[in-house]
């Protein structure tokens, strides 16, 4: 496991590094498990309260197919099992209760795409090279990129990139709104760590609060927002932070968290 990922840290931000770039870190079942334990060590370690995560030269080339062979030939319930035990990388990122950055250079292809959507924001190279690659290899959308990128560029461009299986790089994703930032390839896991660390300097508990508020508003309806935001604020309103920002505004002197 440690030789294929490892959790380093940088004062408040965890810098997740997937250490296979020669292979393009393949999305295999081993990975995932990698993925999985790395993200809930985060979790579990309060002074990391931002992660990064970053393929260095590249991000990941997706589905380890080779790999999957094996399995896909046991027939439909084997595969659906597999398909399954694949899916958990992508749950632990989206569901991980910390803000998580992906810096994606060079390729995120299939499932690799689909990790890097998984967090909440993506900072990718100007010649990053994208793409829900599914149609090419006979297959469908798989890893919650349907669902992903719908939510992120809309229902035309989601479909266009699945359907055509189009490669973009990073300034056309931008463009797109598939990825949040880009910036020369240089640049990128600097520029992810900084906006993690910006993340990191705010109040841990309404920050945690916040993300899963956003997540949870992004799959209803107006109404069922404001209720979601009424249950998570009247908990914050009274809890240490805010208190101690509206007495640090009326005695203009700056707020001291008592989790930062």
């Amino acid at each position: 496991m440690g030789e294929l990922m490892r959790l380093d840290r940088d004062g408040p931000v965890g810098v997740l590094r997937f250490l296979s770039p020669e292979r393009r870190n393949p999305y295999s079942i081993a990975f995932v498990e990698a993925l999985i334990a790395n993200l809930r060590q985060a979790e579990k370690e309060d002074a990391i309260r931002a992660v990064v995560m970053t393929g260095g030269e590249h991000f990941s080339s997706g589905g380890d197919l080779v790999g999957f062979r094996a399995e896909i030939a046991k027939g439909a319930r084997a595969t659906s099992q597999m398909v399954d035990t694949v899916h958990d990388g992508g749950r632990a990122a989206y569901q991980f209760k910390k803000p998580l950055i992906a810096a994606v250079n060079g390729i995120a292809y299939g499932a690799g795409l689909s990790l890097a959507l998984s967090a909440d924001i993506v900072v990718a190279a100007e010649d990053a090279r994208l793409c829900e690659v599914f149609a090419k290899v006979g297959g469908c959308p798989d890893t919650g990129s349907s669902w992903l990128l719908q939510q992120r560029a809309g229902a035309g461009v989601a479909r266009m990139l699945v359907l055509t299986g189009r490669e973009i790089d990073g300034r056309t994703a931008c463009e797109l709104r598939v990825v949040e930032e880009c910036v020369p390839a240089g640049e990128v896991e600097n520029r992810a760590i900084e906006i993690a660390r910006e993340i990191a300097a705010h109040p841990a508990f309404g920050m945690h609060t916040a993300k899963r508020v956003m997540r949870a508003a992004a799959e209803c309806s107006y109404l069922e927002a404001l209720e979601i935001e009424r249950d998570a604020q009247s908990v914050l309103l009274c809890a240490h932070d805010f208190p101690e920002a509206m007495k640090a505004f009326q005695e203009k002197r700056p707020p001291r968290f008592k989790d930062c």
